[in-house]
């Protein structure tokens, strides 16, 4: 194991950087619930495919949704993301439909060999049960729901909910392709002056960036409202 991973050496450098984060969140937005945001950040401390300014952001923002506010997110693997945007959310209907096959299956090779070790070393073929133990273990299971199902596929089956989403966040197949796909599948469900976010842009996954820069050419969003390390959201 790696000096950084050891578990005391892993706890304070998150407490360290955490901390960091956390005081200058506290002074841009003192209205929002960062303890919330705290209490997510140490469940999963152990996971490192997400820094702090982009889960922030993610939390953020779910924060600034309407109260019962719905979101739907395109790959949401273990969970962690689907529960920064959980945890941000108000009200008692607010719910996050999270889509994902949880098996990685991905048409972008490094994408598909990134998820072919982690599988390895899981010994399983399925994030479902530990992202469904992720939102129980931190008491938000009231607010996912899982759509086991390929990103355009769960589209076309929640046709009905089109114009009603308050927020999107697309983090699925990175391939130039599917994310072309997914933002012509979900952008009609955006309600007016919602948000549809991306994870990855301007990432080594340049059809994820050459995708949205066509979107942003051919006048999809009505404005750029925020970025975050490789996160960039839109009011639609």
């Amino acid at each position: 194991m790696a000096f950084k991973h050891w578990p005391l050496v892993r706890d304070v450098r998150f407490a360290q950087k955490c901390g960091r984060y956390l005081r200058g969140a506290r002074k841009r937005r003192p209205d929002l619930g960062w303890d919330e945001f705290l209490r997510v950040a140490r469940h999963f401390k152990q996971d490192d495919m997400g820094s702090f300014p982009e889960r922030g952001f993610l939390f953020q923002l779910a924060s600034d949704a309407p109260a019962g506010a719905q979101v739907v997110e395109v790959g949401s693997w273990m969970g962690a993301s689907t529960c920064f945007l959980a945890a941000g959310l108000k009200g008692e209907d607010a719910k996050v439909y999270a889509v994902d096959n949880f098996k990685g299956l991905s048409t972008c090779g490094e994408d598909a060999a990134w998820y072919h070790r982690h599988f390895r070393r899981l010994g399983a073929d399925s994030t479902l049960e530990i992202f469904r133990a992720n939102f129980a273990a931190l008491g938000l299971s009231a607010r996912a729901e899982p759509v086991v199902s390929d990103s355009v596929a769960a589209a076309r089956a929640m046709a009905s909910r089109q114009g009603s989403i308050d927020l999107i966040f697309i983090d699925g197949d990175h391939s130039y392709e599917a994310c072309q796909a997914d933002i012509a599948a979900w952008a009609p469900f955006a309600r007016r002056g919602g948000v549809m976010a991306f994870h990855d842009f301007g990432s080594r996954a340049e059809g994820v960036t050459r995708a949205i820069f066509e979107e942003i050419r051919a006048g999809r969003f009505a404005e750029i409202i925020g970025v975050a390390g490789t996160i960039i959201a839109f009011r639609m």
